[in-house]
């Protein structure tokens, strides 16, 4: 069944370059990343039932993250990841996103796209069964990796056009290595 999902969210890439709602933007999310999550879960195995639904929500948050860091590279090849129900609450045109304005408007739609994505970090985080950290490490690290990167995109005042957000290759293998040790020493 997950693999079934996965194949369908990515047929979305090839039918579909925009999402009215967030519900419908949350179905494309489960589809592409969260399903990665439970399909992981089914390999590294699990005690607690509610580890899936910690796998649910860390795939969506971490494709919610991945969806605001490509912003720009996405609107260049004329798609549009954020719900269009938000750019009009906001007041920011789909012309604006193509056009690469970052305008009061654009800030204000991040900020609120961020604390929806942190939502799902949180959730997934707190209910990360303490049995299951050690099978999820390898989640975990993509939480620290993903949340950091998050980070770096509000400490940018959202400003994903002028440079895409990155974390370079050494200060993934940091935040890595910490989050593997933490969870280490969490046990």
């Amino acid at each position: 069944k997950y693999f079934l999902d996965l194949i369908k969210g990515v047929e979305m890439d090839l039918t579909k370059n925009r999402y009215n709602t967030f519900d419908e933007l949350h179905r494309y999310c489960y589809r592409v990343a969260s399903v990665v999550g439970l399909i992981c879960a089914e390999v590294f195995g699990y005690q607690n039932a509610v580890t899936l639904g910690y796998a649910v929500d860390l795939g969506i948050a971490l494709q919610l993250t991945n969806i605001l860091r490509d912003i720009k590279a996405d609107a260049t090849h004329g798609r549009i990841y954020l719900p269009l129900e938000d750019l009009r609450r906001f007041g920011y045109a789909e012309e604006d996103l193509f056009s690469s304005r970052y305008n009061p408007a654009f800030v204000e739609m991040m900020r609120f796209e961020a604390a929806r994505a942190w939502s799902y970090y949180k959730r997934a985080e707190e209910t990360l069964p303490r049995e299951d950290r050690k099978a999820m490490v390898a989640a975990e690290i993509m939480r620290a990796i993903y949340s950091t990167l998050l980070r770096k995109i509000e400490n940018s005042n959202y400003d994903v056009f002028s440079a895409p957000p990155q974390l370079s290759k050494p200060y993934k293998l940091y935040i890595a290595f910490k989050a593997w040790i933490g969870n280490k020493l969490d046990m």
